[in-house]
């Protein structure tokens, strides 16, 4: 599972305190599909365009086989305007772990800072595909994190769900400096997630900070899919509602072509990886029995993966384990 994990994470990858002000008197205002305040076309691509460093706390709850769980640590992050990027996670708060634990969690976080800076945390993925699956309402409180002056916007999904989202946003640059994550339990709305840059320096200096450099990928069409990976990749069809294609690219791991998939609804992205074992190869066996799907959390996401056969296949995203299933399911031959 350890290995399954590390390897759908890697593939993907490949890929904070706050002094706040009191709300304003002024009433929340929603904005429906086409609407917004003015610098929502600016997040999508603020961490991206934006040379800043920032410390973050991240504060997480989940349940696991054991019951409930706490994840609680800090992380440096630096950007330097053009598409480069470098997440360091710091000390953990909790859980409590030995020296050597602790170390381990930074190394496979670290190795994980692609898919840290651009998924872990909700954002605009894509604003005109968001404004037809979410609401976003302007809650009206000027806030100030780690000295910046911040407006806080409420998310919620158009569709129907547990999970709601309130960001606090610099409106100069669209940078988001902290998420909250929410579930809805009964009539009561429970923090699940929080992300809050504690520390903020816009134009650092970067000398000696080795920005994270991607794996290299190959994209392709329908038409081009066999040329470029060896093979003819199976696609779903079945996605959850609001959900296209944005992205199809070949990426190898391992010495293994892999075709990535990648849909979004504007705001989450999921993402399908294929692996087609060669011709004349013995198909890997899997002790649960043919077509066996196993599904999995790790932290937010949710993962299911199944060999069917020849055909390996891996599907991430928030969305529920029995979508992925679902998701995952109609992918088979």
């Amino acid at each position: 599972m350890r290995a399954l994990l590390s390897l759908a994470f890697a593939a993907v990858a490949l890929l904070p305190g706050c002094d706040r002000a009191g709300p304003q008197p002024t009433a929340p205002q929603t904005m429906a599909a086409g609407g917004g305040p003015h610098f929502l076309s600016l997040i999508a691509e603020a961490p991206f365009h934006t040379a800043y460093f920032a410390r973050r706390h991240v504060w997480q709850t989940y349940t696991q086989a054991s019951g409930p769980a706490t994840l609680e640590y800090n992380e440096a992050v630096w950007s330097d305007g053009q598409g480069h990027f470098s997440v360091d996670p710091e000390h953990v708060l909790q859980p409590a772990l030995p020296a050597q634990a602790e170390q381990m969690f930074l190394l496979m976080q670290k190795a994980r800072e692609g898919f840290l800076y651009r998924l872990r945390d909700f954002r605009i993925q894509e604003l005109n595909t968001f404004l037809q699956s979410y609401t976003v309402e302007d809650l009206s409180q000027h806030v100030s994190v780690a000295g910046e002056g911040c407006e806080r916007l409420r998310i919620r999904p158009l569709a129907p769900g547990p999970i709601y989202w309130e960001i606090d946003v610099a409106p100069a640059t669209g940078l988001i400096l902290a998420t909250r994550e929410f579930q809805i339990n009964g009539s009561a709305s429970v923090l699940v997630s929080l992300v809050e840059t504690t520390e903020y320096q816009a134009n650092p200096d970067l000398t000696g900070v080795n920005l994270h450099q991607d794996l290299p990928s190959t994209s392709f069409t329908p038409a081009t899919a066999q040329q470029v990976l060896g093979f003819t990749p199976l696609q779903p069809t079945f996605l959850p509602q609001g959900f296209t294609l944005t992205r199809a690219e070949m990426i190898a791991q391992g010495g293994e072509n892999w075709a990535r998939y990648a849909y979004t609804n504007g705001g989450d992205t999921l993402f399908v990886l294929y692996r087609r074992e060669p011709p004349g190869s013995v198909p890997t066996m899997d002790a649960g029995g043919p077509y066996t799907i196993k599904s999995f959390s790790a932290g937010r996401w949710s993962v299911a993966q199944a060999s069917l056969g020849k055909h390996h296949i891996v599907v991430l995203g928030r969305e529920p384990a029995t979508v992925l299933q679902q998701v995952l399911e109609s992918c088979a031959p």
